[in-house]
């Protein structure tokens, strides 16, 4: 997979074990702008001073359930706004449930990845969310 180091990543997860571990993974295969945040309400706070400050993030990688604001209600609420909708969703959540997944879709995600996962599960659906950017 060619990465731009210069894309902007969020992530957002309220277990920081789990933000820690993802950045391990993206830095290890060359992504350097990566951002955090411990639930949607701060994440959708970030979105919105980068859009402001013209530094748009470019990708999402972001937990179902979470305090404050959930996973799918941050969905909902960039595929809402014109100025977020575009931006690639990666829904990473230990919900396996099928009917979840199936909501998940039907509310715009571009991936959805299961934990536990792995450093190729993980690198495999960065990879095809930025081939279907691409094309």
């Amino acid at each position: 997979m060619k990465v731009n180091p210069n894309m902007s990543i969020l992530i957002v997860d309220d277990d920081k074990d789990i933000i820690n571990y993802i950045k391990t993974l993206l830095r290890k295969h060359g992504f350097r702008n990566i951002h955090t945040a411990v639930n949607g309400v701060i994440a959708l706070d970030y979105i919105e001073q980068s859009f402001i400050d013209n530094k748009k993030v470019d990708m999402i990688l972001a937990d179902w359930k979470m305090p404050e604001l959930d996973g799918i209600h941050f969905l909902d609420y960039l595929k809402r706004n014109e100025d977020f909708s575009d931006i690639p969703f990666l829904m990473v959540t230990s919900d396996s449930e099928r009917l979840h997944v199936v909501e998940a879709i039907n509310h715009g995600v571009s991936q959805y990845l299961i934990k536990p996962f792995d450093e190729r599960g993980l690198i495999n659906k960065i990879s095809d969310v930025l081939k279907r950017k691409s094309a």
